[in-house]
């Protein structure tokens, strides 16, 4: 009989939460739904760049940026017709990221904390629980995230305010020929820490703000001050969430310097452990200080590792990719979504060959985003191997957060099809030489494109589904069932984007050397 671990402080936690993972395995799909609210966010910045690029061509301001670029007269992007669009274009796009992103973290987080509090307590949950919930109390969740941020970020606002009114000479300084005060800006800068320090000290009280809504459904102002009185009654605990935190931002920085010793690279193979592995781990972690505190007891573990019988369902479920694509392609709603997504795709590279003007052109190149003949220049720092395998990770990593965006009624799965469609058509727009641009694409992108377009189009299906839920056409459990498929058939598109990486990384570069690219 398999040993069981009971654990018995919420440090255990960290200790073995890579058993609840095993046990669990359906646990990191909220995690994949969270990852794509950058998706979402994605999209927002795409958006906000074609619509700067569109102003600047409306005006006819396109040709002189180019003109001073190519002299190296950076200074004139200050002038007030080129920064006072691109500053309110950030402005905006920045406060649209900020919507969508807190949007997102209610949703996921208002069914999150439910679902691990059950696979703490019980030893076992469903993605139902993790739904139900979600769609639920997202508002209320969402509501005490704005009411925890605005307090956090309150401390920065002083010192935010005292720099623009020194800037804006709203507040007289002793700067000679319009120069900012060094004593102003002196000030401005030590408050400007000291409110960082206690905006870090807030966000340590209200980190179990948004638990309490999840999971007590209290008012925010009650799950505030109730994440203020735990936080101070946990403070060991809230301590080692900070130093795990620290201890990880170091390790990634360290190791990924380590690394490039030798030549190495594994940023994308770092981002998909924290976020699929470590960081779920550190949410149960504090969804167990939270029940700890309320003095809760959590259900064994079974501590053994994974049995091979496991490994092998892993295994066949990574094999079995014709299988899953046969069942998505041949429903109706799988092959429509297919059609969609292809010819958003093509939409998206015919936008951007039109997109592309000499003088956009000219930018992009002396900017340097792309020059005609020069490759990539990690393809000559790093060891090609590492390189095929981070190439990987990145596009595994992006398809399954993609397919999962499409939870958000297919809109942020559609704009990314269209965005790649658009990447592409500017590369060929911009090299100007079909041969050559398709030496740097086809090669890789005869495995890779497909397979995202096969993720999109789970994404757009999703949607779909999603949809369908809400009008009430179909019930929770069939959207759970949805949800997981569409999980499962990324994950097995990992076989697809592992070939295409290792295609781009060691023979793609060959092939366009050979094709005069250096």
């Amino acid at each position: 009989m398999e040993k069981e671990y009971i654990p018995r402080k919420p440090i255990d936690i960290l200790k073995i939460g890579y058993k609840y993972i095993i046990r669990n395995p359906k646990m990191i799909i909220p995690f994949m739904i969270y990852e794509a609210g950058f998706v979402v966010g994605q999209a927002i910045f795409i958006i906000s760049f074609l619509s700067l690029l569109s102003y600047f061509k409306a005006f006819n301001l396109i040709p002189k940026i180019v003109e001073e670029l190519s002299r190296k007269n950076y200074e004139y992007l200050l002038n007030s017709e080129i920064l006072h669009p691109i500053i309110v274009t950030l402005f905006i796009t920045a406060s649209a990221y900020i919507i969508v992103i807190l949007i997102f973290d209610s949703f996921v987080k208002a069914g999150l904390f439910p679902y691990l509090r059950k696979i703490l307590i019980e030893g076992d949950s469903s993605l139902r629980v993790f739904l139900g919930y979600a769609f639920y109390r997202w508002k209320l969740v969402l509501k005490t995230n704005i009411l925890a941020y605005s307090i956090i970020i309150s401390p920065l606002l002083p010192s935010l305010m005292l720099f623009y009114f020194s800037t804006s000479k709203i507040i007289p300084t002793l700067g000679i020929e319009n120069r900012i005060d060094e004593l102003m800006l002196g000030i401005s800068a030590l408050a400007f820490i000291g409110g960082l320090a206690l905006a870090l000290i807030l966000y340590l009280l209200l980190i179990f703000a948004p638990i309490a809504a999840a999971i007590d459904a209290d008012t925010p102002i009650l799950n505030v001050y109730k994440s203020i009185r735990i936080a101070k009654r946990e403070v060991g605990s809230v301590i080692l969430y900070f130093c795990v935190l620290s201890l990880i931002a170091i390790a990634s920085v360290a190791i990924e310097g380590i690394v490039k010793i030798f030549y190495v690279t594994i940023t994308s193979l770092f981002a998909l452990i924290i976020s699929l592995a470590i960081t779920p781990i550190i949410n149960m972690f504090l969804v167990a200080v939270y029940e700890h505190h309320f003095n809760e007891s959590f259900a064994p573990v079974k501590a053994g590792i994974m049995e091979l019988r496991e490994i092998v369902k892993i295994a066949k479920i990574m094999a079995g990719i014709n299988r899953y694509l046969r069942k998505f392609i041949m429903s109706k709603d799988g092959f429509l979504a297919l059609v969609l997504t292809i010819i958003l795709f093509t939409l998206g590279i015919i936008l951007g060959l039109l997109t592309v003007s000499p003088d956009i052109r000219d930018i992009i190149i002396n900017s340097g985003i792309i020059v005609p003949g020069r490759m990539n220049p990690e393809f000559k720092i790093y060891n090609r191997i590492f390189l095929g395998l981070d190439i990987f990770f990145h596009n595994w990593k992006t398809s399954l957060a993609t397919a999962m965006a499409g939870i958000a009624y297919s809109i942020p799965s559609a704009v990314a099809t269209l965005f790649n469609g658009y990447v592409i058509g500017i590369v060929y727009a911009t090299v100007a030489n079909p041969i050559k641009a398709s030496a740097i694409i086809i090669p890789h992108g005869i495995i890779e494109i497909p397979a995202f377009l096969i993720a999109s189009a789970a994404g757009l299906r999703l949607g779909y589904i999603m949809f369908k839920y809400i009008r009430g056409i179909i019930s929770l459990n069939v959207l759970e069932e949805e949800l997981t498929n569409t999980a499962v058939l990324v994950a097995a598109l990992a076989v697809l984007f592992f070939i295409a990486g290792v295609i781009e990384g060691n023979i793609t570069p060959i092939i366009a050397e050979h094709l005069g690219w250096v």
